[in-house]
């Protein structure tokens, strides 16, 4: 295997201005900043009532298991330019390349167009205009992909903060559903509420579900070049950021088993705005559109921004077509990556037809494609620390290799019962099965035929020093 030094964390050049916790804080939960999360909530309670709570601790303890994963191999290889180096490094090109399609650019596919109806139901009820068929959602893409080209992120200056906000969001409407002081109570009142909750409860059909609030967390540790303290702040910030949205989407829960009838959480396509209107009235809809709006374009803005980047890292690996690694002549971005990568939520709002109803599978989709990701993350970490015992870890993930093997085994049994309710379990699967099969075949034939390497021969170079 080739070897090349990758300096240890302490040994990295510190920036002028390093990113504190606070800045590490925000990037670890920043993709919560999103309609779906807040949807995906709300139609759990609906649909597994009280087993949505314990699929939710479910999912907030697999997703605490995959943060010091990717922590202890961040800190490991802090000069890494992208997450597939981490399964590169341990078990080869082709589990590199479908973790990042998998994890990645398949959510992308699946995870965006929800977000994208979302917005177009919203913005459709708050803005009433004779547009055609899902003008919002195009322009959306279109707009950022174009800004995204330019350069111009027009998000970063304002993404904590949006971020924040949303938290605040949950927390005060979950407090004031739960304080009596709602707009439009539940009629019975809480009391029938609650103990409607315990009646055909579904549990592990719900956990793909509630994963999809805890996902991204990740999507900091490619800042720990730039962090002045990441040995001590990134566990903190990812395993710290799980902790706050799990306890405020745990309040928010609550507070709509407390005011909506689960029935109507489960069906609504916009159950989130249904509960807005129920806790602060009928005004709401204006100022939670503008919310919505700002939530779905952060989101779009930060997958444009990230996953273009990871394709035009890959092809300089030559792991993706080279096509990926082609610059704008003015801008230096990654135009192709970008053009494709603003596709595919668009494909994805096309194979579904652009269904309201469609939410909920695309959304179960994409956490079962995320969750394969992160098998493969807890995999390589087990396999870097057999091959490479004496490397540097400034972050040692706890009760290893059991508590990997746990999570594997965990995560495994979700994504084979993913789905809550029979009938939509064809539709995940053909939106899962199809897009993956697909990348892993032409995935396997371009490690075999065009880089010519074998399809699990770790190449990533790593560097061996002292454990720490």
């Amino acid at each position: 295997m080739n070897s090349l030094s990758t300096p240890a964390i302490s040994s990295l050049p510190k920036p002028r201005a390093g990113l504190g916790f606070g800045a590490l804080l925000a990037a670890s939960i920043g993709v919560i900043v999103a309609q779906i999360g807040m949807v995906a909530v709300m139609q759990g309670v609906g649909i597994g009532g009280w087993g949505f709570f314990v699929a939710m601790v479910v999912a907030f303890a697999i997703a605490l298991a995959n943060a010091m994963a990717y922590a202890e191999m961040a800190l490991m290889m802090p000069s890494a330019g992208s997450l597939s180096s981490y399964a590169e490094a341990a078990i080869g090109n082709f589990p590199a390349i479908l973790l990042v399609f998998a994890g990645y650019v398949t959510p992308a596919l699946f995870g965006l167009p929800a977000e994208l109806i979302l917005a177009d139901q919203i913005l459709t009820q708050a803005i009433p205009l004779h547009l055609p068929p899902f003008a919002w959602p195009v322009m959306l893409v279109v707009v950022f992909a174009g800004l995204n080209i330019l350069g111009t992120d027009v998000f970063a200056k304002v993404q904590t903060t949006l971020s924040f906000t949303v938290l605040l969001f949950l927390v005060v409407t979950g407090l004031l559903a739960l304080s009596g002081q709602a707009a439009t109570p539940m009629v019975g009142g809480s009391t029938l509420a609650f103990a409607a909750m315990g009646k055909d409860t579904v549990t592990m059909g719900v956990v793909a579900l509630a994963f999809w609030v805890f996902v991204g967390s990740e999507f900091v540790t490619p800042l720990v070049p730039d962090a002045s303290n990441a040995k001590r702040d990134l566990p903190r910030a990812m395993i710290g950021g799980l902790i706050v949205i799990f306890l405020a989407e745990l309040l928010f829960a609550v507070g709509a088993a407390a005011l909506i009838p689960r029935d109507k959480l489960a069906a609504s396509a916009t159950p989130h705005l249904d509960y807005a209107v129920a806790v602060f009235g009928p005004n709401a809809r204006v100022w939670f559109a503008v919310l919505a709006l700002l939530a779905s374009a952060s989101l779009l803005n930060t997958v444009l921004a990230a996953v273009p980047r990871m394709l035009s890292g890959m092809a300089e690996n030559g792991q993706v077509f080279p096509v990926f690694k082609r610059m704008h002549s003015r801008f230096g971005t990654p135009v192709v990556a970008i053009l494709f990568v603003a596709a595919l939520p668009l494909i994805g709002l096309a194979w579904s037809g652009g269904d309201a109803m469609a939410i909920l599978p695309l959304t179960i989709a994409a956490s079962v494609a995320w969750l394969l990701a992160y098998i493969m993350a807890q995999v390589s970490l087990l396999v870097l620390r057999w091959r490479h015992p004496e490397m540097a870890r400034p972050f040692r993930m706890p009760g290893a290799p059991w508590l990997p093997l746990l999570a594997i085994g965990g995560m495994t049994y979700v994504v084979i019962n993913s789905s809550p309710a029979p009938e939509m379990t064809q539709q995940i699967v053909q939106y899962t099965g199809i897009v993956l099969a697909l990348f892993a075949v032409v995935g396997a034939i371009w490690v075999k035929g065009v880089m010519r390497k074998g399809l699990f021969e770790p190449t990533t170079p790593v560097t061996h020093g002292a454990s720490q």
